[in-house]
């Protein structure tokens, strides 16, 4: 059961900042130190200034600071009436124009847990590092993005009438094209529609596991020390995005790269592993992605190695189903081409197990595929494996019987742009 609420939210007020392009980014966990220098330059009030500050005490006091400068001098301004707010995006992908219904709310982090499904392990140092952010801004700058799966579509059918005709609040285009468009709804109809047809729903962690654990934490924290919530937007929620897995998301691969592994003889690898896969050269990268695509269904996956001629495409034999390391796990679980790269490739041939995993050894991560041949082709990287993305549905499955992916198992696209909107928490302490 997911208890949603609508809240004041915090804007960007266009009269103090100008082009609202200027002030928002990709999440915190998504901006490469490139990207931190250029949203620096952007803009005086960019968001960046409190979700990745520059600052070099971890507890960040200047994020604090400038969040609460910001709100005195009308930089941010809070809503007048509690609201939810429909967020759509609308980008192309594989030359198809698509577009993803949402809204954001808070959600109640005291009846959450049993009804919040995470797919994903995490890690100490992010959620440290997110706790320390959020114990001096005492807000949410940015979302964790849910999914939930209703085939009836009844709550974007009301979202969609209640914002028919309006121009948005807010709309802004992100560096891969995509439009993100936001209305503020605070008819009590509409929020009473969606509060009611979201209790019937289970939540599934799309983004932002760290962040929702670190919450939670935060929650634990706060009662610990006598203080108690002064509103609705307090530390006994979290602002959240919901999608309707049913309606449509995108969900794009991340690509696995191998590095400063001891030993490492990319043809030896292939002679070994093709008890399990077969393994046959690709003619070129286009030939190899074309294939990959045509034969999602069959457990394929690409290879790319410093010193080998050529690319190589890699099926996984039925022999390998048997092997005990797979076994250990559900069948959903055993059927994601992300389990099968994490468990046989990289576990049963290289030895990277889950503990060298966890401690962020030997592998590296990258959407684009063009990146991770460059990165081996400069030596930065031993080899690339390729995967094709894992469905909404395989995510949805596997998480709801228990079970946890390997990391950075989903890539949902876009991503929830930060500094959309914020939520101040109003405490007693």
């Amino acid at each position: 059961m997911a208890l949603v609420y609508p809240f004041q939210g915090f804007r960007y007020s266009k009269e103090a900042v100008g082009d609202l392009n200027k002030v928002v980014t990709q999440p915190y966990d998504k901006t490469t130190p490139a990207m931190q220098d250029e949203y620096y330059e952007r803009s005086p009030y960019n968001v960046v200034r409190i979700t990745l500050s520059r600052e070099q005490d971890p507890s960040y006091p200047e994020a604090g600071t400038t969040f609460r400068k910001w709100i005195r001098k009308k930089v941010l301004v809070r809503d007048s009436s509690p609201s939810i707010y429909a967020y759509y995006q609308e980008y192309r992908i594989e030359n198809e124009t698509r577009t993803q219904r949402g809204f954001i709310s808070l959600l109640d982090l005291k009846n959450a847990e049993a009804g919040v499904i995470p797919h994903e392990h995490t890690l100490a140092a992010p959620k440290q590092d997110r706790l320390n952010l959020m114990r001096s801004l005492e807000a949410n700058e940015d979302f964790i993005y849910m999914l939930y799966s209703d085939e009836t579509l009844a709550i974007n059918t009301v979202i969609d009438k209640a914002i028919s005709g309006r121009e948005p609040d807010i709309e802004v285009i992100d560096e891969y094209g995509a439009i993100h468009r936001v209305w503020a709804i605070s008819q009590p109809d509409v929020i009473d529609a969606v509060r009611n047809g979201m209790q019937q729903q289970r939540l599934f962690i799309a983004d932002g596991h760290h962040r929702f654990e670190t919450s939670v934490n935060f929650m634990n924290e706060c009662e610990r020390k006598g203080w108690r919530p002064g509103g609705i937007e307090s530390f006994d929620k979290r602002m959240i995005t919901c999608f309707n897995s049913a309606d449509g998301v995108t969900i794009l691969p991340t690509h696995r790269l191998v590095r400063d592994l001891p030993g490492f003889e990319p043809r030896f690898f292939l002679r070994s592993i093709e008890q399990y896969f077969e393994v046959e050269p690709a003619s070129s990268p286009e030939s190899l992605w074309e294939r990959m695509k045509e034969e999602r269904q069959s457990h394929v996956f690409g290879f790319y190695a410093a010193n080998l001629q050529g690319y190589f495409f890699l099926r996984l034999r039925e022999e390998a189903t048997s092997d005990p390391l797979i076994l250990s796990h559900t069948e959903p679980y055993r059927k994601l081409d992300v389990s099968i790269l994490h468990t046989l490739l990289l576990e049963r041939f290289l030895g990277i197990d889950a503990d060298k995993l966890a401690a962020q050894s030997h592998i590296d991560y990258v959407r684009e595929r063009e990146t991770a041949i460059r990165l081996v082709d400069e030596s930065k990287c031993q080899a690339a494996f390729f995967l094709n993305p894992t469905t909404a549905e395989q995510m949805q499955l596997v998480a709801s019987l228990g079970e946890r992916m390997p990391q950075k198992s989903t890539d949902f696209f876009p991503k929830l742009l930060t500094g959309l909107v914020f939520m101040q928490m109003r405490i007693r302490k």
